[in-house]
């Protein structure tokens, strides 16, 4: 039989064939063997709709002679070996071979052999094709083909020796070329469905994982609209966020806009939406308008394909704890910690303004505490503080909000007042200090200098602070003396009412060292300040706890160091005052011993100022004569032979002597 006759006579079951064999596509598509984890159920159900098939193709073959028939078998079991696996190939291999085995004939072993090699081809398709150097799948299918249909007809040399040759001689052509072509056709839309669904997978997996990693940000809402407004998509924050805030379930296809019932955050949104939409990129930081004192950090950004804008995405996060934060840090920066005013920095920040703005007149004043100097040695630093506190308060409160306060030093502060004349500048500062008036701390009166002055954009603005800062120190000048020595008078008022026997020691001090003055023919200036001396020792101790200055028992180590620090905290007081100065050295120095080991200094003999020298004889003997809590007073005589003993180590010989002969006058008189 020729070949074409052949061909001519069957095509109708060529065209069958045709058909079957390309429901291996349809099996493939709708199967899915792409995924590796397909089930062992698949492999088995595929098998056999796919050996259904190959028993249907061989029902139409292209029949030789009886017994001997050709199909399109070996195309679809190579193919089911490539794409299917070892499974579902042995389970449509062994239906075919059975159905074959069952028809019968000469050519049994042949069509045995023929789906036995082809299905072997094709399960190690993927090791044969190693092989041969890399090509395109289109050349790559049709050599499988033409291999698998090569061996096909060597197989037929097991046919009759009468059939074999001349089979081969009629077959070869379509063998070699029909049947490798539709091997081909089928490969090739495999492969493209196989890719179809690779990228399909890819494209889900990538869905799946963006919007995992869309719901895994737990402080950012992060969606898309397209240019209409409406969502593309959205993570999970940003769905619960909207559900919280506005009672509003999303879904993709929703006006996102139509869900923002606050109109001003509607307008902003909006506005924010439609330049991205026009290309422009927009990260900004917002208070919320429904919450004040709520900050959101947004970012507005075009997507873009290549036909242009096709939509928006929006980032949004809380950052009011970042806010907030900056803002303290900010505040803190320009704010002074222990007043709460603005700090000098702030002040310089303010000067460069208002020079840049040229806002004239401005009127600037500047304030300086009068006594700061002198709280801080008598009370302590903490009491210096609360001074300041206190000060600041009230200058703000007697401020109008319109001008700023600064504290630019450690006693100085500052106030700049636009838009004032000096008139007005002058009746505010004048109402700030009557508002002092009145005011005491640690039983100190409260007080101001001020100065102030004016700039009018005619000369430069530090001229006119220096002009102010000059008055200011021209007024302190006139106050300061007279303050301090209020001052001064009000702490020693204060440590004899709180430790009443200090004022009767004092008397009794002062009386014994004018009795030495007189005997060492001081004149009336030396007494006078000797008498000073003798009240305003012990000044210090105002600095002193009065747990420890009260105690009832002796003191120990620690107390015994603080205590010793009185005739420091003195000569601090005194020593800042003109009144006072000639004898805040005589107050440091009345605790130095004549042989070097006193205190504070460690000042030895004629070192040692007279006055102190003095005193400290007048003070010790009174010291022992009188009554404490923890010791009985020594009599008079103890006392003196107690000097005695210490005459030339912790007292000057001269004055001991001369303090031990008038003692002694004095009690024989009395005797």
């Amino acid at each position: 039989m020729n070949v074409y006759n052949l061909i001519s006579g069957n095509t109708v079951d060529l065209f069958l064939n045709a058909m079957f064999l390309f429901v291996l596509f349809f099996i493939y598509s709708k199967t899915r063997f792409i995924n590796k984890e397909r089930k062992l159920s698949q492999n088995i159900f595929a098998g056999f709709v796919i050996g259904i098939f190959m028993v249907m193709i061989m029902m139409t073959p292209f029949v030789a002679e009886s017994g001997i028939f050709f199909d399109t078998r070996t195309v679809l079991i190579s193919m089911t070996g490539v794409f299917f696996g070892f499974q579902t190939t042995l389970i449509a291999g062994t239906m075919g071979i059975i159905y074959r085995i069952f028809v019968g004939g000469s050519g049994t072993l042949t069509g045995v052999l023929s789906i036995t090699s082809a299905a072997l081809i094709g399960l190690y398709w993927k090791h044969i094709r190693m092989v041969f150097p890399p090509m395109k799948k289109t050349y790559e299918y049709f050599v499988l083909g033409l291999i698998v249909h090569v061996v096909t007809l060597i197989g037929f040399l097991t046919l009759p020796k009468e059939h074999a040759f001349k089979l081969i001689g009629e077959l070869w052509f379509p063998y070699l070329t029909i049947y490798p072509i539709i091997s081909m056709l089928i490969g090739v839309r495999i492969e493209e469905t196989k890719d179809e669904y690779l990228s399909h997978l890819r494209l889900k997996d990538q869905q799946t994982l963006l919007q995992a990693m869309l719901d895994s940000a737990k402080t950012t809402e992060m969606f898309a609209v397209d240019t209409e407004g409406k969502y593309l998509t959205y993570n999970d924050f940003h769905r619960k966020a909207m559900r919280k805030y506005y009672g509003i379930r999303v879904q993709e296809g929703m006006s996102y806009l139509d869900a923002i019932n606050i109109p001003p955050m509607r307008e902003r949104i909006g506005q924010l939406i439609d330049d991205a939409l026009k290309g422009q990129s927009t990260r900004r930081v917002f208070e919320v308008e429904s919450e004040p004192d709520k900050y959101l950090e947004e970012f507005y950004a075009p997507i873009e394909n290549d036909e242009g804008v096709i939509g928006v995405t929006v980032f949004s996060r809380d950052v009011t704890d970042r806010i907030s934060h900056e803002q303290a840090l900010t505040h803190a920066s320009m704010h002074d910690a222990l007043t709460g005013l603005k700090n000098r920095w702030a002040y310089s920040k303010d000067v460069d303004g208002l020079e840049q703005e040229r806002v004239c007149p401005v009127a600037i004043a500047f304030l300086d505490i009068n006594g700061l100097k002198i709280t801080n040695d008598a009370f302590g630093h903490e009491a210096g503080d609360d001074l300041l506190k206190l000060t600041a308060k009230t200058i703000k409160e007697l401020i109008s909000n319109q001008y700023a306060v600064y504290r630019i030093g450690g006693d100085e502060f500052s106030i700049l007042m636009p838009k004032t004349t000096r008139s007005e500048a002058d009746q505010i500062m004048e109402e700030v200090s009557s508002g002092f008036s009145g005011k005491t701390h640690k039983g100190i009166p409260v007080s101001i200098a001020y100065g102030v002055s004016v700039w009018a954009c005619k000369n430069t603005f530090q001229a006119a602070v220096k002009d102010a800062e000059d008055k200011m120190y021209s007024y302190k000048l006139f106050a300061i003396s007279s303050h301090r020595n209020i001052a001064i008078k009000i702490i020693l008022n204060t440590l004899q009412a709180k430790n009443p026997r200090e004022e009767r020691h004092s008397a009794r001090v002062s009386k014994l060292c004018r009795m030495i003055g007189d005997r060492l023919e001081m004149t009336s200036h030396e007494l006078m300040c000797l008498e000073s001396i003798s009240h305003l020792h012990d000044i210090g101790k105002i600095g002193i706890s009065d747990a420890i200055l009260n105690k009832e028992g002796p003191l120990d180590s620690d107390e015994w160091i603080e205590i010793r620090k009185h005739p420091e905290i003195g000569y601090r007081i005194l020593s800042s005052t003109p009144d006072y100065v000639e004898i805040a050295s005589d107050i440091l120095s009345h605790h130095e011993r004549y042989d070097g080991k006193g205190y504070p200094r460690g000042l030895k003999a004629e070192d040692i100022p007279i006055r102190a020298r003095i005193i400290a004889i007048a003070d010790a003997y009174d010291a022992m004569t009188s009554k404490r809590p923890y010791r009985k007073p020594l009599t008079h005589e103890e006392a003196i032979e107690e000097i005695k003993k210490n005459r030339g180590t912790q007292f000057d010989p001269k004055v001991a002597d001369i303090f031990i002969e008038e003692m002694t006058k004095a009690t024989d008189l009395q005797g």
